[in-house]
């Protein structure tokens, strides 16, 4: 009787089962409970930034970003190497696949814009937003190179200056608190420097020329304008790099002399940085984004900042020392998600992200008084010491001309693609290979020649370039309002 009661018992279980699952019937008991809703789906947006990606507190916050936000973005950041960076974007946005919020090199920003990049973010910024801008970034942005739009806008700047070793000044028997101011100042003190390091392997000076863009553009052009030179002429619009040559003598007297660390034209950037942190190095050039590098570096001995040198006395002050604009952030015109993309543009520019930025030493932040707050200073001793001065200033942007004739231009048009040509006459210059005048000029009549046809076509107008009332004391003064 028990196996029929259990046979039974089993049919009818069975029985059951089949009937639900004939008639689609739950197996278990419901209870009437709300519904869990589903989360929204997070928009992607995806960002390139030339520096800081690599930083931990940049990260965090980004990570915070995601978490907090109520907009259910998620950024998205596009690991691109910082010494490929320009010729990677250049190549993504060609082929369409660029990153919708990126940073662009300053000399590329007109080209973006005529190539239709960048979004136009002129009904995205309130005036009570862009007064939180100096006066000369909301100019250069405005710029009529950039054609009536507003596409991007400087929030950071970047600084050069000489740096040298106190240490290596006093073994030398000069005085630690007194850099060198000229040229000749400079080339006296490598020679001591050097003379008193014989058999320890320490140089007076170092020119890291390995990394051209950093090292020439910065060390020379940038900071030949302490002394009123500058390779464009604003008011002729005319190229003119006889100006550099007093510069270049100094830089192959101090090779000759022995006083110039060996290997220049190979050294880079973070090599020099290391040797000078080393206490093998008496003076080399560094801008502000140096300064985080140098830091790691953990230098051994006391060592000083001071403005750049200028070729003789009398011109001290002559021009404005130029400081540039941090490679801008720009949001893609083909940006899925444009209100997205403008929220995180937003988000990377506000007070809360740069002040992280300037308490890291990654950036020299313009804007909402960051740098001026004593509360906001960094922990890192000397940052301060690269702050921009009243002698300092940015100037209007020059030509970007490409050669044509350059192979490396055709399809990816690198960063360096305008300048190319002028970085390989100096290394030359420098190795022996051509006579300093000679090649000046003959570089100065090429793109002098490369401005003439570039004004026969449609995308560049001469005019736009030219400031006949240019002082170079005061590089923007007038400068928008001239043009408008």
């Amino acid at each position: 009787m028990k196996r029929l009661l259990l046979y039974i018992i089993g049919l009818s279980l069975c029985g059951l089962v089949i009937y639900w699952l004939a008639y689609d019937r739950p197996l278990l008991v419901e209870f009437n409970a709300e519904p869990v809703p589903k989360a929204a789906p997070s928009v992607q947006v995806r960002i390139a930034l030339y520096d800081w990606t690599d930083n931990l507190e940049v990260k965090n916050a980004i990570r915070q970003y995601n978490l907090n936000n109520p907009d259910h973005i998620e950024i998205v950041m596009m690991n691109i190497q910082a010494d490929a960076y320009d010729d990677t974007l250049n190549m993504l946005m060609t082929s369409g696949q660029g990153p919708d919020v990126f940073s662009v090199d300053n000399s590329w920003l007109a080209t973006y814009v005529n190539k239709g990049y960048l979004a136009n973010l002129y009904s995205d910024l309130t005036p009570e937003y862009l007064s939180r801008f100096p006066q000369w970034a909301r100019d250069y942005a405005h710029s009529p190179l950039f054609k009536g739009g507003l596409y991007f806008i400087p929030s950071s700047i970047e600084t050069v200056r000489l740096i040298y070793n106190k240490q290596l000044f006093r073994t030398a028997g000069l005085d630690p608190e007194r850099p060198p101011v000229t040229f000749a100042e400079v080339k006296q003190a490598a020679g001591k420097i050097s003379r008193a390091g014989v058999g320890v392997n320490k140089y007076g000076f170092a020119l890291p020329a390995g990394d051209s863009q950093d090292s020439l553009q910065t060390g020379l052009e940038m900071s030949g304008t302490y002394s009123g030179a500058y390779l464009y002429n604003y008011r002729t619009g005319r190229y003119d790099l006889s100006v550099y040559e007093p510069w270049l003598r100094l830089m192959l007297d101090m090779k000759k002399e022995g006083s110039l660390y060996p290997g220049e034209t190979l050294l880079k950037r973070n090599s020099a940085l290391r040797q000078f942190a080393d206490g093998n190095i008496g003076m080399m050039y560094a801008t502000s984004k140096d300064y985080v590098k140098l830091q790691e570096y953990m230098p051994k001995d006391d060592w000083g900042v001071a403005l750049p040198p200028v070729r003789v006395a009398s011109e001290k002050g002559a021009g404005a020392l130029m400081m540039i604009p941090h490679s801008p952030l720009a949001v893609n015109s083909s940006a899925p998600d444009r209100e997205a993309a403008v929220k995180v543009w937003k988000f990377l520019q506000s007070e809360a992200f740069l002040t992280i930025l300037f308490r890291q030493a990654l950036a020299l932040p313009v804007v909402d008084g960051i740098t001026g707050l004593a509360s906001q200073v960094p922990g890192l001793g000397r940052f301060k010491e690269f702050h921009p001065t009243a002698a300092e200033s940015i100037y209007p942007l020059s030509p970007q001309i490409m050669d044509q004739y350059d192979p490396n231009t055709v399809s990816v048009e690198p960063r360096d693609s305008g300048d190319r040509s002028r970085m390989q006459l100096y290394l030359q210059i420098l190795s022996g290979g051509i006579s300093v005048g000679a090649g000046l000029r003959a570089e100065s009549d090429r793109l002098n020649q490369m401005l003439d046809i570039a004004a026969t076509g449609y995308s560049f107008k001469r005019e736009e370039y030219i400031y006949p009332g240019f002082d170079p004391r005061r590089p923007l003064q007038g400068q928008s309002l001239e043009r408008r």
